[in-house]
């Protein structure tokens, strides 16, 4: 028998998520909790959480859950999300930690990991989700027990024990966006001997001070002062994502932080470079620069780091900003990730801008396709068919990728709402627009056949 008060939607393909106080209450966290202790956790688990008001009651209701069902939690408390992998990974418990990473104020969710510091795969979200709705809930003799333990210490000792120090004292501004990275980055980048200013550092759930993404449009404090440095760095919410910001004002993509990161890394770290279908192809090129093969895989950065782990990678990139360098820690951490390509920065000798201008990168764009949830998957199966029966260079590992020798294309269904996203990469401008139309079009017939 289902829950009929559940809304099914909030179990997602990498998480679970939800308008708090609609879609999520701390009686639906609870019964969460509870199928996540029912089959997932064998004697503890360990559970922290982000800095969203909701977050402290939803993650009472959560551990409560979990204590029903007669299992043993780990409370970290707020914390970013690598110190909760960082902690699960070190005492070899699988982690729940409360957040809706960087969506707003009013959303809010869970991800949950393996001890291994992976993320949950579709299949065990949809699990848990599947013992939620049917009301399996596990009432066990006796309950478990709570044990609080503050670990952010231990994860910074970590952190200073695997990053040498700036071989120059640059000057960096560090905006948290008044999410967790406040609790820990200002502090590392001091330690490691960089100059240091912060915006935004004190954790606010109720009126942050930009939106909890790390992308151009939300980061206009930080494009003004790092004119007064040497280089910026943005978290968001959760701290899991990161991205550079050069001398200039210019907000850098994930692929120019992984080209920083690599041309350090490679130096003293063996194996290939994981990135998943969105990365733009720069990655292969610093693959080939540097004597490394290059593996795509899904979109989720679950799939990201299973990938790095399983393939002994020295490096993995997401397009959405999450990284993860094994050496450092076996996870997608972003601040782990900018801590590394600052020191790496600093090794250089040169302005980040100067690194930035060197590069090249070619005309890329998204587009965004309306398409109802029940038909995208069967719309992409159908371009899937067809592409692959008309090019020769085809990916079908998440949506459909086509290479050309110019350029390629990537259609793919959104895990998280009604979309199809079409992202084209080219040479040129003239290549860029020909192969959006062409590929746009093409896209808008096999969704019409299919209403």
């Amino acid at each position: 028998m289902t829950d009929s008060n559940i809304n099914p939607s909030i179990f997602r393909a990498y998480d679970i998520r939800g308008v708090y106080g609609t879609d999520l209450t701390e009686d639906v966290m609870e019964s969460i909790g509870n199928g996540f202790g029912n089959g997932f956790v064998k004697d503890a688990a360990v559970v922290g959480m982000d800095g969203r008001v909701s977050s402290p009651g939803l993650k009472k209701a959560f551990i409560d859950g979990v204590l029903k069902a007669g299992l043993d939690v780990i409370d970290v408390g707020l914390v970013p999300r690598g110190v909760c992998l960082f902690w699960a990974w070190k005492v070899k418990k699988p982690s729940a930690y409360i957040t809706a990473s960087h969506l707003p104020k009013e959303w809010n969710g869970i991800k949950f990991a393996y001890d291994n510091g992976v993320e949950f795969l579709e299949e065990d979200n949809r699990k848990i989700g599947e013992v939620v709705l049917k009301g399996k809930y596990k009432s066990a003799p006796s309950p478990g027990k709570t044990k609080t333990e503050n670990v952010i210490d231990n994860y910074k000792k970590f952190i200073l024990s695997k990053i040498s120090r700036a071989a120059r004292p640059l000057k960096v501004v560090v905006d948290c966006g008044n999410g967790t990275g406040g609790l820990v980055a200002p502090e590392l980048f001091s330690q490691l001997g960089f100059g240091v200013k912060t915006l935004f550092k004190d954790v606010d759930g109720d009126s942050p001070k930009r939106p909890w993404v790390v992308e151009d449009s939300a980061l206009s404090e930080l494009k003004k002062h790092v004119r007064e440095a040497d280089f910026g760095v943005a978290y968001d919410g959760d701290s899991d994502r990161m991205s550079l910001v050069d001398e200039h004002g210019r907000v850098l993509g994930p692929e120019v932080a992984s080209y920083i990161i690599l041309q350090d890394l490679v130096k003293s770290e063996p194996g290939p470079i994981i990135a998943n279908v969105e990365c733009l192809k720069i990655m292969d090129e610093i693959a080939k620069r540097n004597g490394r093969q290059i593996h795509r895989v899904r979109v989720g950065n679950s799939f990201l780091v299973q990938a790095v782990l399983e393939k002994h990678a020295c490096f993995g990139v997401e397009r959405s900003g999450h990284f993860c360098i094994p050496s450092i820690i076996p996870m997608d951490d972003g601040i782990a990730a900018s801590l590394y390509a600052a020191c790496a920065l600093a090794r250089t000798g040169k302005k980040l801008s100067q690194i930035v201008d060197s590069l090249p990168l070619y005309p890329f764009k998204r587009i965004k396709v309306d398409c109802a949830d029940e038909l995208k998957f069967g719309v992409i199966e159908r371009v899937k068919k067809r592409l692959s029966a008309e090019y020769a260079n085809v990916n079908t590992i998440d949506g459909v990728r086509v290479d050309f020798d110019y350029g390629w294309v990537l259609i793919r269904a959104s895990n998280t709402g009604p979309l199809i996203r079409l992202s084209v990469e080219a040479d040129d401008a003239r290549k860029l627009l020909e192969l959006g139309e062409k590929f746009l079009k093409i896209l808008s017939e096999e969704i019409e056949k299919s209403k």
